[in-house]
């Protein structure tokens, strides 16, 4: 009994065209064996059950006619699923028990049109999965080395593949045979791969086309996040505005207990903000994913003491200090705005996840035709098994859930899609209580 297996298409309207394709080739089949058993017989007077062959052949007509009106008739070439994976397994297991037959009262091994079998298991390829498939395989092994020795042992007789008469031109009958089982061996063999190739052409289209369309809902759901969060960003920055104006007395004296908790809602919205740009930047690359960037020519130092300036706030408020170190000269062509976001990001990083009056050491050097740009906090660490997985979209590491419950995750994948668009490489580096380093080449000239 053969397990239920799953169909590999990935087109439910594909495969019931498969079915018909199936029955035609049936048809066909059947035709030819008709006509070889009338030539083999008639012309080249064979010694052979015929009997049982055309009895055989019957069967093959009437099992064909079956399968034509259930498929065609009943289910108006349109099977279900499950239906179908039962009908192709009924109509796998009739072609190789009758094949096997005709091969059997035909001279078995003798008969060049054993090699037929390789037809059954092209096709059974294309629609099982290979567990199936060597399942059905395993069992016509089997099968044929057990009727050999049975033969052999004279267990069960051999129906020789012989003429009527003796005579000089013997081995030109068998030449003959043998010839048409060699060229039509070569001939079903081109048109079943080619016909199985060009239905995997087809339906590499048809994924193509499905691609594109999903990225232009991609594209337009991005859109939809950038648009959406730009309105909510400005809002949400007046209303930090408004708790710093309170908070710095603007508005007049407030009670030590107000201000603490508008310490608290101010913190909370700045924390809204953050995820709020990240989920900009996010959205805008995702959106402009396939756009090359334009590039002009920058001062790296420029854009570090920039980047610094921007988080300077932030750091001095926990006592990191950050210490660069870059020649004053060294400029690269690149995009401001994604080499702000990959500095941005970091810096951000290295002051949330470590821990009071550290270090952040970034150092920018010239490799010839790439820049090379480190930035290396002494915060927490990552672990060794979450480092692979930390630029993947909205991971976060168990420790960066422990330090901030607030967050999207989207920060270093971000880095790494905006690093790769100006055609670099990041890595990281990481020990537990000891600090984390990120290493990143971005090309040099235009």
């Amino acid at each position: 009994m053969l397990p239920e297996s799953k169909i590999d298409s990935s087109e439910y309207t594909d495969l019931n065209r498969v079915i018909g394709w199936f029955i035609t080739l049936r048809w066909i089949a059947f035709l030819g064996v008709v006509v070889t058993l009338l030539i083999v017989n008639f012309l080249l007077n064979y010694v052979l059950p015929y009997s049982i062959l055309y009895i055989l052949t019957s069967v093959l007509f009437l099992i064909n006619s079956f399968f034509t009106y259930y498929y065609a008739v009943v289910k108006q070439k349109n099977l279900l699923r499950k239906e179908m994976s039962v009908f192709f397994h009924v109509q796998v297991c009739t072609d190789y028990l009758l094949l096997f037959l005709l091969i059997y009262f035909t001279g078995f091994l003798e008969n060049p049109f054993c090699y037929y079998f390789v037809f059954h298991i092209m096709l059974t390829s294309f629609i099982f999965p290979a567990s199936v498939v060597f399942i059905y395989v395993t069992i016509l092994v089997v099968v044929f080395i057990g009727v050999a020795f049975a033969e052999y042992l004279q267990l069960l007789p051999h129906f020789a593949l012989k003429v009527a008469r003796i005579s000089p031109g013997l081995y030109e009958d068998l030449v003959i045979i043998r010839v048409v089982g060699l060229c039509s061996t070569i001939i079903i063999s081109a048109y079943l791969i080619t016909s199985i190739k060009n239905r995997i052409v087809e339906r590499g289209k048809r994924v193509e086309v499905e691609l594109n369309r999903y990225k232009s809902l991609d594209k337009i759901k991005s859109n939809f996040i950038l648009q959406v969060t730009h309105e909510l960003r400005g809002p949400l920055a007046a209303l930090k505005g408004y708790h710093e104006m309170i908070m710095k007395g603007i508005t007049g004296e407030i009670p030590e207990k107000t201000r603490d908790t508008l310490k608290k809602a101010n913190q909370r919205t700045s924390n809204l903000l953050t995820m709020i740009d990240e989920m900009i930047d996010f959205a805008y690359m995702r959106s402009e994913e396939e756009v090359e960037y334009t590039k002009t020519e920058l001062n790296i130092k420029e854009a570090l003491d920039y980047n610094i300036n921007q988080v300077g706030a932030f750091s001095r408020q926990k006592g990191i200090r950050f210490i660069p170190s870059c020649p004053r000269e060294l400029k690269i062509w690149s995009n401001r705005d994604l080499l702000n976001i990959i500095l941005n990001n970091l810096f951000t990083n290295s002051i949330k996840y470590s821990p009071p009056d550290t270090k952040v050491l970034i150092n920018a050097i010239d490799n010839g035709k790439e820049v090379e740009l480190t930035v290396k906090d002494e915060g927490y660490g990552i672990e060794p098994e979450e480092l692979d997985k930390v630029f993947e979209e909205f991971y976060r590491t168990r420790k960066a859930r422990e330090v901030e419950k607030d967050g999207t995750g989207l920060g270093l994948p971000i880095v790494k899609r905006a690093v790769e668009s100006l055609g670099g490489k990041i890595t990281v580096y990481s020990e537990i209580n000891r600090g984390t380093s990120f290493h990143i080449t971005l090309p040099k000239d235009k």
